[in-house]
């Protein structure tokens, strides 16, 4: 594995100071004959410089982040805080300082001394075991800090009041108790496993990776563990406080802060110092990219074939481009500072203004202009007074305090022209179709009459003549076999010039209405093709005048046609239901339905006329259908328009 340079330095200091403190320890009953003359001084010195350090962690975690703070920072800034607080009662009240001279006072301060490792121990293993970060909001990391402080007001309280509620931690000429030992292997192996963990995520993170972490550098964080478990040792052996041992765990813990300092403090003090250079050479980056940006910007908009005019909130214009001039008819010199009414008709003036007004107040950033979905063009006023359409959208910023808008648009006459007369088409078109529908239906409504009524009646007298001459006596078999047998066929032909007699017009139609009609249809249908079919409806439903019931007709007809050629449905149901102005019905069928390019397709001629013959009514007509679930024809007409 690729170890960090940071890391491999860091282990050679911990294995150094490791060594040191082995020969420190097998050296121990030679150290012990050294004692502190004035431990005193010697120990207040050494804390004094271990408050203020961890005072400095307190101060730059805080405000390492501004007021946008980390969960990180605000444990580490609340913790040793803590800690240097514990630490500054644990150095007034150690015996022999102004005040405090008893055996009593003695477990007062190693009470807090104990106390404050603790926290500082926990911390980092806490740090180590969860290394994920957030942000916290200020309330939250003022609710944290304050809780700290008040359990530390509080630990402090029940130390001076009720000292005996811990256990006795040193004897005088006896030294450390077995519950003051106790508490330094405990907090020895909590250092040890947190080192363990720490030098574990520095082999996986590299320096700038945890900076974007954690904001902390876990190689230094690793050294400060490992000696604050060497100090334990230390902390465990004196018996005298004047003993060596406790200025050598003293130095320990002293080094121990100021890699937590390093770790913890530098990263965040030193890297946005070292940022600001990169910063400032980003934005000098970023002002040329801006520039080539803006010019870039410029040559597209000088260049583009779309009009593109801004102005300011009193509708004066402040930029237009080549494009916009030339299609208003002006020099883009003599639109810059002119009101924008200058190419608006003067009947839409005070009516644009009013919207683009409002367009602002609603706080929307860009839209399309104009009434509709299907037409968003509004008139420009050329300078020779002619009116034309423009498609437009507009959008709006806020620059300065100062709201702009900026309209992109393009001259649409030959496009609208192009429509209009499209349009014309489709109505003439339209019309048309209405139109050879009619002569459609008059011819045949003309044929089925001509049938019916003139070669029916001639089928019809020929097998009468043809049952009298059966009649006759005298005939031989084989000329009676074969009188019947014309016979059969003479039926057979009106059978057939009936059913196309009725195709071209069923005379139920005529003679009964709609609703007859379609009961004739729909028995027809069941008998003949052997499907079910349904219809839900009444005669009064049904009194519809001649043109709707006919139109009616041909759709069901239609209909029933398609299911029989591609449906390859079981069950048909034709549902009519009738308000004061609508006639609506469905048709549906639980066939293998219709695919979407199916739909689309310009031969699907049933669909296209029924579609015709529901829009000549002013009507709405709807498909619905997907593969194995069926078809289902919704058509919904109007009973008001003129026919």
């Amino acid at each position: 594995m690729d170890i960090p340079l940071k890391l491999t330095r860091t282990r050679r200091i911990a294995f150094l100071l490791l060594l040191l403190s082995t020969v420190l320890w097998l050296s121990r009953n030679l150290f012990s004959k050294f004692q502190i003359p004035a431990a005193l001084p010697v120990h207040t010195a050494i804390e004094t410089v271990t408050i203020v350090i961890f005072t400095s962690v307190f101060i730059v975690s805080w405000n390492a982040f501004g007021e946008s703070r980390k969960k990180s920072s605000v444990i580490l800034a609340a913790s040793f805080l803590c800690t240097a607080i514990l630490g500054f009662l644990h150095a007034i009240s150690f015996e022999g300082m102004p005040g405090f001279t008893t055996a009593e006072d003695m477990h007062k301060s190693l009470s807090f001394w104990l106390l404050s490792r603790s926290f500082v121990a926990t911390t980092l293993l806490g740090l180590a075991l969860d290394p994920q970060d957030f942000e916290v909001s200020r309330p939250q990391a003022y609710g944290v800090l304050g809780t700290g402080l008040v359990l530390t007001a509080g630990w402090a309280y029940a130390i001076f009041t009720f000292p005996h509620l811990i256990p006795l931690m040193y004897i005088e000429g006896q030294g450390q108790t077995s519950f003051k030992i106790a508490c330094e292997v405990a907090l020895g192996a909590i250092n040890l496993v947190t080192a363990f963990q720490l030098h574990r995520q520095a082999m996986r993170f590299k320096s700038d990776q945890a900076a974007e972490h954690l904001y902390i550098e876990r190689a230094p964080l690793f050294l400060a563990s490992a000696m604050m478990a060497m100090s334990e040792v230390y902390f465990s052996l004196y018996v005298k406080t004047t003993d060596i041992f406790v200025v050598i765990g003293h130095l320990f813990q002293m080094m121990a802060a100021v890699a937590i300092y390093r770790s913890m403090v530098a990263v965040n003090i030193h890297t946005p110092y070292a940022t600001l250079a990169a910063t400032s050479s980003n934005l000098a980056r970023s002002a040329e990219e801006l520039a080539l940006q803006r010019q870039r910007l410029s040559r597209m908009i000088e260049t583009a074939i779309d009009g593109i005019i801004t102005i300011d909130e009193k509708q004066n214009i402040v930029l237009a481009n080549p494009a916009a001039a030339a299609i208003f008819g002006f020099e883009v010199d003599a639109l810059l500072g002119t009101s924008l009414n200058a190419i608006i008709p003067l009947r839409h003036r005070h009516v644009h203004g009013a919207h683009v007004k409002e367009f602002g107040e609603t706080g929307a950033t860009r839209r399309k202009m104009g009434a509709s979905f299907e037409d968003f063009y509004v008139n420009g006023l050329r300078a020779n007074g002619e009116e034309f359409p423009i498609e437009a959208s507009i959008s709006s910023q806020l620059e300065n305090g100062q709201r702009y808008y900026t309209v992109i648009f393009r001259d649409i006459t030959e496009r609208k022209v192009a429509k209009e007369r499209m349009a014309r088409y489709h109505l003439q078109l339209s019309q048309l179709s209405t139109a050879l529908q009619s002569i459609r239906e008059e011819e045949r409504k003309h044929i089925a009459r001509e049938l019916h009524d003139d070669l029916g009646q001639l089928l019809a007298a020929l097998r009468m003549d043809l049952s009298l001459l059966q009649r006759d006596s005298v005939l031989t078999g084989k000329t009676q076999q074969t009188l019947n047998s014309m016979d059969q066929l003479i039926l057979t032909a009106i059978t057939t010039l009936r059913r196309i007699a009725t195709d071209l017009r069923p005379r139920a139609l005529d003679e009964g209405g709609l609703y007859f009609a379609l009961q004739t249809l729909q028995k027809d249908f069941s008998s003949r093709h052997g499907i079910d079919c349904e219809l839900v409806a009444n005669e009064e439903q049904l009194a519809l005048d001649d043109t709707r019931s006919t139109a009616i007709f041909r759709i069901v007809q239609e209909s029933l046609t398609n299911v029989v050629r591609h449906a390859e449905a079981t069950e048909v149901q034709i549902v009519f239901n009738r308000s004061q102005d609508w006639l609506a019905f469905t048709i549906s069928d639980n066939g293998r339905g219709i695919d979407e390019e199916d739909m689309r397709k310009s031969r699907s001629f049933g669909l296209v006329g029924m579609r015709e013959r529901v829009k000549a009514m002013r009507g709405e007509f709807t498909v619905t259908s997907s593969p194995g679930e069926g078809t289902r024809l919704e058509i919904k007409l109007p009973l008001t328009y003129e026919t």
